[in-house]
């Protein structure tokens, strides 16, 4: 069955949009979390959360690519996950990946009031770059990839991957910069 289907499945509130969805993006769904997690049982909860999430907001929202929304939505539950898990001591990767997004961001004190405008820059962004680029830039901040697995993954030498990642968040930063200029 296809995604239009499968979303169609959503609107008519038909339960076999899930079972569907489970057939089609459960493996997938599953290797994603397990990128943010190592407890399976916890990427297990994140991928239902995600069935949850999609059935409680497909109406009204119909996704242009299904996968991709349940990722996001399994994605922003590793997340809650993670900071549950380590309310006390936080994951030292997710917070080198905050502190390294975080040179991005011009101004700090108006980052979350503004979080919908800065997105689309990086949106924007990502767009104009080359397409290793934007392989490298999405596998770490997206996907939350290590260097090592982007460099394994993309043939270039960690150094490089480093080199490129630290680039282009300068260009972000100046790239943010002349928007608001523009503004």
């Amino acid at each position: 069955m296809n995604d239009t289907n499968i979303i169609d499945l959503y609107f008519r509130r038909d339960e076999d949009a899930i079972s569907e969805t489970i057939k089609s993006y459960n493996g997938r769904l599953l290797r994603f979390a397990s990128r943010f997690l190592s407890d399976k049982r916890d990427a297990e909860e994140c991928v239902n959360d995600a069935y949850v999430r999609a059935w409680n907001t497909i109406p009204p929202t119909r996704p242009d690519n299904l996968f991709a929304y349940l990722a996001a939505l399994c994605r922003n539950s590793a997340l809650d996950v993670i900071k549950k898990n380590t309310a006390q001591k936080r994951s030292a990767q997710l917070v080198e990946l905050t502190s390294e997004m975080n040179e991005c961001i011009p101004d700090q004190s108006l980052a979350d009031d503004r979080s919908d405008e800065i997105a689309e820059y990086i949106n924007e962004y990502l767009g104009i770059l080359p397409r290793e680029k934007r392989v490298v830039f999405v596998g770490r901040y997206w996907y939350n990839e290590s260097i090592s697995d982007i460099s394994k993954k993309t043939g270039f030498s960690q150094s490089k991957v480093k080199t490129m990642l630290h680039r282009m968040r300068e260009d972000l930063r100046e790239y943010i910069d002349r928007k608001d200029g523009s503004q």
